[in-house]
């Protein structure tokens, strides 16, 4: 297959062009960033063109905040600090500076970087761990979604455009084409997609010893507390579901919710969903799913639950005939309590839904989510500080926001346990992630006694010392 081999004569020309002798100076690096922010800049008509064209309808105002501004304001940000982070980090000798003694960290490159970028926001989510591997001086190749062709063909064509191959390349096709991709023995590889197939990444990269960052997703609860503002929450909450059709990794899965605000929290849901969506099917502004077999899938998780006798409420203001099969359009839909043996409380869902669980004690809500894989984002609403605390160090997620949502991906963002592993963005945290931190200890002075330290000892007076250093006789 011409993909496949393509792939693999851009990772050895790659490999053969960097060189530990010779990393990357600070100016061939901001000349790298440069490049990717006028591609993004100039371009972001066709960007935001080729996007429409994969999803079928996707919001224009969305496109721009999903993927390009991320990567312009990042690209902004890395290239500021960039020679600062550059310079080696100085550890303190304390008083043994004076005899000469230096201890520091050298970030080096790490080689080549492989990234492969999902479907639900493909162009930031290619560039952004880019612009942080290409700072750290790597050099880098992008396997953007199969499920997103046209996107792909324009960022490979803009890519080639803007970079010769040894410095950043862009690879398509399709799955076979994928597994290839992350089966080379790169230096670093960043993957963004599903669990499921998080594993099969990292069984890929185990071969070859690669080290792997993963973007994973799961279940991220909403926690409601007794005092929140219910309409505040459940606004935020809602509309951020129906973000890309709720194609966002971090977008609220479900809500655990106090069982006495579940009808004013349900009410306020639908009210700001038709607010801000006065009808569906012909509205630019709402996302359709992304292909068939995921529309397919998750209209199944609502007829299942609706076939065990759930609740549920739909937003749809102008009463059309939804969910729409044509245009791939779902309407936000609320599910009332559904059981744990239902898909929708099994699966992420990753679709415009919300399940809504009522609890009565606090406690049931942390230990609901505790029975649960570790989720990639957790989100608190309420007032109480002791209480929101509680939640915080009650359970484990990739992050968390208070009172809002999605806000902490702009910090060092990343999973836990089935949620992901590693992290990147975050400043000089997402430098570091494609660095090597190279330590080094200049002894000065001392070096003319260190060999004293060396067994066997001449007496026993410097083993005793070692010994009471540790509380040992």
């Amino acid at each position: 297959m011409k993909e496949i081999e393509d792939a693999k004569t851009i990772f050895e020309r790659q490999k053969m062009n960097y060189s530990p002798a010779k990393p990357p100076s600070y100016a061939v690096r901001m000349d790298r960033l440069s490049r990717i922010e006028k591609l993004c800049r100039n371009h972001i008509q066709e960007i935001t063109n080729a996007l429409q064209d994969d999803f079928g309808n996707r919001n224009p105002e969305w496109t721009f905040i999903a993927d390009i501004f991320p990567q312009l304001s990042h690209v902004k940000y890395v290239k500021r600090h960039l020679k600062k982070w550059m310079k080696k980090e100085k550890i303190s000798s304390g008083i043994l500076a004076l005899a000469g003694q230096r201890k520091y960290i050298v970030n080096e490159p790490l080689g080549v970087v492989g990234i492969m970028s999902p479907f639900n926001a493909p162009v930031s989510l290619a560039f952004d761990p880019a612009i942080e591997a290409i700072a750290a001086g790597n050099c880098v190749m992008i396997k953007m979604s199969e499920s997103t062709p046209r996107t792909a063909e324009l960022i490979r064509s803009l890519v080639d455009k803007y970079f010769e191959p040894q410095e950043l390349a862009v690879v398509v096709g399709d799955q076979e084409v994928s597994k290839t991709f992350a089966s080379l023995p790169w230096d670093k590889f960043f993957f963004t997609g599903s669990s499921e197939v998080g594993k099969r990444i990292l069984a890929a990269a185990a071969d070859n010893l690669t080290p792997a960052i993963l973007e994973l997703g799961g279940k991220s609860p909403c926690v409601v507390l007794e005092d929140a503002n219910i309409l505040d929450a459940a606004q935020k909450i809602g509309r951020v579901r129906q973000l890309n059709a709720g194609q966002v990794c971090i977008s609220g899965d479900y809500v655990l919710l106090p069982e006495r605000h579940l009808e004013a929290f349900v009410d306020a849901v639908i009210e700001g969903d038709k607010a801000a969506y006065s009808s569906i099917i012909d509205n630019e502004n709402v996302t359709s799913i992304i292909n068939k077999d995921a529309y397919d899938r998750i209209v199944g998780y609502i007829d299942q639950a609706q076939a065990a006798g759930c609740r549920i409420v739909q937003s749809n203001p102008m009463n059309e005939e939804l969910p729409d099969p044509a245009t791939r359009k779902i309407p936000l839909t609320i599910i009332v309590n559904p059981s744990d043996d239902l898909m929708v409380s099994q699966n992420e869902i990753f679709g415009p839904i919300l399940s809504i669980y009522t609890y009565q004690h606090l406690d049931d809500a942390i230990g609901y989510i505790n029975t649960k894989e570790k989720p990639l984002a957790l989100y608190i609403f309420g007032r109480n500080q002791r209480l929101i605390d509680k939640v915080i160090y009650s359970t484990s997620s990739g992050g968390i926001t208070i009172n809002d949502l999605l806000l902490h991906a702009t910090m060092a963002f990343g999973g836990v346990g089935y949620s992901g592993m590693g992290r990147y963005k975050g400043g000089i945290d997402g430098y570091k992630a494609f660095s090597n931190p190279k330590a080094v200890f200049e002894s000065g002075i001392m070096r003319r006694f260190t060999g004293r330290f060396l067994p066997p000892f001449k007496n026993d007076r410097l083993p005793k010392m070692i010994r009471r250093n540790v509380g040992v006789k």
